[in-house]
């Protein structure tokens, strides 16, 4: 019996595509955390405040990039479907010669406003964010491989590739700081992680590929360009939401007590690692369910349920054993970040079933949604803005602006919903 369901598991390419991707994800959620680890455990605190506030600041600048990968997966399957392969090659070979030259731009930019950068977050080295924006160069560039391979419906090689990216990227910035390069190590491992991952990528995608020809792909740019702009927002929305305090904590407070918040948000942020999986899986099958019109409902239900469970126990683990995380990830120079952790955890629970229900309103085509994130985005940085006294202050107004984003999210989902038949949720 066991054997039969197995196999039945096995037969199905839909359900096995979404282990695999869940399963991959997962394991480079683990490596890309070891990073965090490995920096916690060797550089100042000072140092990790730094690097954790500039990766925050990528996230922001890399969220164009998200949505050019969202658009791209969708684009690629559809060429992939009429089996245009001229097409698919043409498109791989000029985007990425086009997302080179974007990438020089941001690195350009960012090379140029170092100054400015270095007096808002109080970062003295600016060859650290000469670095970080060389780093920054390759966001365009690292969206098209995944993009293609999810696209092409290639799920064990999206897994594969996902995994192979994150151990470069531990690899080669563990080596750089064990070798004494320090947080310059960091991000110059980090940059060789993502060349050999964009090669790396290539050679998965040979197959796929033919021989270039210049082929006119004008309609097919202004088909990504409008199918991105929704998903921007609501991309944009999300990272802010996430990320802000980190940065206005770097700028408000002494380097030290930010680096103590930095490690309060990265262990925090291990709740996020189990909730990818759900998500990650969640996401292809209520879209396959919606768009095939079939009931979504009991599918979205089951989602929620594991969702909010995932939840519930980290809620309860981040409260518990807050000096024993702390210490297991980070020693004991971080023991002042535990008296923040079960609160922030409060907030990064919101936050989880916030990306729950948004990703969920964009697998059915409800891309308006991004609308409902800016009350709480605008009470988020004026609370943080105007009281700054402590650390529990920026947490508070986390916690107020998830409240409130997760409410009108509730109210948009009841609303939108009623009266439908019960079989469309």
């Amino acid at each position: 019996m066991i054997g039969a369901f197995i196999q039945k598991v096995k037969s199905n390419r839909y359900l096995m595509g979404t282990v695999y991707i869940g399963s991959g994800s997962v394991f480079a959620a683990v490596f890309s955390y070891l990073v965090q680890f490995v920096l916690g455990r060797t550089l100042p605190v000072a140092d990790f405040g730094t690097f954790n506030v500039l990766i925050s600041l990528s996230y922001l600048v890399g969220v164009p990039a998200g949505v050019f990968g969202v658009s791209l997966v969708k684009y690629v399957s559809e060429l992939s479907s009429r089996q245009d392969s001229k097409k698919l090659t043409a498109l791989y070979w000029k985007l990425l010669l086009l997302s080179l030259l974007v990438g020089a731009g941001i690195s350009l930019a960012v090379y140029i406003l170092r100054f400015r950068i270095s007096e808002q977050l109080q970062i003295s080295d600016t060859g650290i964010i000469a670095l970080f924006g060389t780093l920054m160069g390759l966001t365009f560039v690292g969206a098209i491989p995944p993009a293609y391979l999810q696209g092409l419906l290639r799920y064990r090689a999206y897994a594969f590739y996902h995994v192979v990216a994150s151990v470069y990227r531990f690899a080669f910035s563990a080596i750089a700081i064990f070798l004494g390069f320090k947080l310059a190590g960091a991000f110059g491992g980090m940059f060789v992680a993502g060349v050999l991952a964009m090669i790396t990528g290539f050679f998965i995608l040979r197959k796929n590929l033919t021989v270039f020809e210049n082929i006119s792909l004008v309609q097919d740019y202004k088909r990504l360009a409008a199918f991105s702009l929704p998903v921007m927002f609501v991309n944009f929305g999300l990272m802010f939401l996430n990320n802000i305090d980190l940065i206005l904590v770097k700028k408000y407070f002494d380097p030290e007590m930010a680096g103590y918040y930095a490690g309060t948000v990265t262990l925090g942020k291990i709740f996020l690692f189990g909730a990818g999986a759900v998500t990650t899986v969640m996401f292809p099958t209520i879209s396959s369910l919606a768009v095939r019109g079939l009931n979504y409902g009991r599918a979205f239900f089951k989602f929620l349920s594991l969702q909010l469970l995932l939840v519930a126990g980290g809620l309860v683990a981040f409260s518990v054993f807050p000096s024993f995380l702390t210490r297991l990830f980070f020693g004991v120079r971080f023991m002042n970040s535990v008296e923040y952790l079960p609160m922030f955890s409060l907030f990064i629970g919101l936050y989880i079933v916030i990306n729950f229900l948004i990703l969920f309103f964009l697998a059915v085509s409800r891309t308006s949604v991004f609308l409902l994130l800016l009350p709480g985005l605008a009470v988020q940085y004026f609370l943080i803005t105007s009281n700054h006294s402590t650390l529990y202050d920026i947490i508070r107004a986390d916690i107020y602006a998830g409240i409130i984003s997760l409410v009108l999210l509730t109210v948009f989902f009841i609303v939108g919903n009623n009266g439908k038949r019960a079989n469309e949720i």
